[in-house]
């Protein structure tokens, strides 16, 4: 649903991380930019939420449906192309399109069940700290029991112990979750293979099994490979793209938001993590928060943004000096990761601006004064501290596109990006990923609107295969020169960075087998050609200046 000035308004008093965005670039937008009405805030009206409780309940076997989408699926099929190393942008665009919409997974999928003894499930590994060394494990039962993890270099070994805190549950509505467990393993060694087991030590049926690796020590020519996907969601395309991302070899992956899509019906969280488990029980994840996870429902009285989400996974914000841990950083190999929130507030007197006023220059403070225009405190006062000879790579994730021709969520991303842009390319970011727009884009390297090697590249990849459907409809049409690929399809991406120069992002369709590469492109680091990117920078600037050139592409 979309939400209106006036709520907007209310919740700002309501809600200590205010989500400002779609509300102050509205005033900077010319008249015809009707679009900006569409913003999906997933609130959770009583209305929608009975009718998806009404869903859950009296869902029944779609077999016709489900039969129809794969042969589309098939039929459709599209050959990917392969890279080519002497061409900056390779990749066409297709006039593939997918379904409008699929289904969620049926409650009764093996899948999602529970363990039938309350013992741990729902598994996710997340990072520890922003150095590599420290790996939390986070899971549900519904046992009373100290979370206990046992681990070690070797298979059954377990000579390892760690303990965390005592589990606890949260309530929305009428629901209760399981205990949720969070326990983190320190001082871990670099690029080791770790079997642990979690749960409990007389017990064995209380007790789950797994193994990670954790990721090279910091270094400039550190090999490395994430996975990317945003908008997974719980359906049958989401589940292949899972099964694509096992088989991708990304040793950590980088999630843009809007996990679960459960959409204040708290049941489907739990099913999610079951869904996730075979995965995020293996493969640490680096992850930013999506509109799907703020369930906030005023009607319901349940006014805690990201309840759900922060209760359920862990992230290193503590170690990477944020104020919270909806933004935070962390140093993986030769990259230095920043994980930005687009509905945070970058309003004046909020944790985030509060920062930035501490650790900004006089003249960036004046660049970024107005109160709209604020640039996220994290993500200067990072950037600032990053030690290029270690993590010469350096990329952004955050939710919401700042560039995106879909008509889908067009120009939500404009007051982060103004606020933001100016000091990504000033600092050498190497790329810019988010999901939001549930298709695929990337655009060449920009830096407002206009191509510029020295800036990120952008990649929308919010086509993990949500139950919404994809995005199929173009605000520009047909694309804009500074678009190098688009294509409204479900798939997953990896970037695979071989040595402090250069790296590889590969886009996979869903439709193909996991060697087909439908869309990709060499990456050459921006900070290793700084000399050649210093010039005067352009001071920001209003959304409305840029209109015409956004319209013109």
């Amino acid at each position: 649903m979309a939400i209106s000035g006036h709520s907007f308004l209310y919740m700002k008093r309501e809600i200590p991380f205010h989500f400002h965005f779609h509300l102050a670039y509205t005033r900077f937008l010319p008249p015809d930019s009707s679009s900006v009405n569409s913003f999906e805030q997933r609130s959770c009206e009583s209305g929608g939420r009975g009718i998806r409780n009404i869903m859950e309940k009296l869902r029944v076997k779609s077999f016709l449906a489900l039969a129809v989408f794969l042969c589309i699926q098939c039929e459709n099929q599209v050959m990917g192309q392969s890279l080519d190393p002497d061409s900056p942008y390779s990749g066409h665009q297709t006039e593939y399109t997918r379904p409008a919409a699929d289904l969620d997974l049926r409650l009764d999928e093996p899948i999602l069940q529970p363990n039938p003894l309350g013992g741990p499930e729902q598994v996710f590994l997340t990072f520890g700290d922003n150095t590599g060394t420290a790996i939390t494990l986070s899971w549900s039962s519904n046992k009373t029991i100290q979370p206990l993890v046992w681990y070690s270099k070797e298979s059954k070994k377990y000579d390892l112990s760690a303990a965390g805190d005592a589990p606890k549950r949260y309530k929305y509505e009428d629901y209760t979750s399981g205990l949720l467990h969070h326990v983190t393993l320190t001082n871990l060694e670099y690029s080791t293979k770790y079997y642990y087991k979690i749960g409990s030590s007389d017990r064995q049926f209380l007790t789950f099994y797994g193994d990670f690796t954790t990721p090279p020590a910091p270094g400039p020519n550190t090999p490395i490979k994430f996975t990317l996907v945003g908008d997974l969601g719980q359906t049958y395309s989401s589940n292949k793209t899972l099964s694509h991302m096992i088989k991708s070899g990304g040793q950590f992956l980088l999630n843009m938001g809007d996990f679960s899509y459960a959409d204040c019906y708290q049941p489907r969280w739990d099913t999610w993590g079951r869904m996730m488990t075979p995965y995020s029980s293996k493969v640490p994840v680096i992850f930013t928060y999506g509109n799907h996870e703020i369930e906030y429902d005023e009607t319901a009285d349940e006014r805690t943004p990201f309840i759900s989400a922060t209760q359920r996974f862990s992230t290193p914000w503590k170690s990477s000096h944020s104020e919270g841990p909806l933004f935070y950083s962390v140093n993986i190999g030769p990259v230095h990761i920043i994980s930005l929130n687009s509905y945070v507030s970058l309003a004046k007197y909020t944790p985030q601006y509060e920062w930035l006023w501490v650790y900004s220059s006089l003249l960036e403070r004046f660049l970024s004064g107005f109160d709209f225009f604020v640039v996220n405190v994290l993500l200067l006062a990072d950037l600032r501290r990053v030690d290029r000879s270690v993590t010469p790579w350096v990329i952004i994730i955050t939710h919401t596109p700042w560039y995106n021709t879909y008509d889908a969520h067009y120009l939500e991303g404009e007051v982060m990006r103004n606020g933001v842009e100016y000091f990504a390319r000033k600092y050498h970011v190497d790329a810019i990923f988010s999901g939001h727009v549930h298709s695929y884009e990337r655009f060449k390297r920009l830096y407002y609107y206009e191509q510029d090697d020295c800036a990120p590249m952008y990649v929308t990849i919010g086509d993990g295969g949500n139950r919404e459907g994809p995005a199929t409809e173009f605000q520009i049409d047909p694309a804009p020169s500074y678009t190098a690929y688009r294509e409204p399809s479900f798939g997953h991406g990896t970037l695979e960075i071989f040595n402090s120069t250069t790296a590889v992002f590969k886009w996979h369709r869903n439709q193909d087998s996991e060697s087909v590469t439908a869309d990709g492109v060499y990456l050459s680091n921006v900070h290793s050609r700084a000399e050649r990117c210093v010039r005067a920078h352009e001071p920001l600037q209003p959304s409305y200046r840029l209109s015409s050139r956004i319209a013109s592409g």
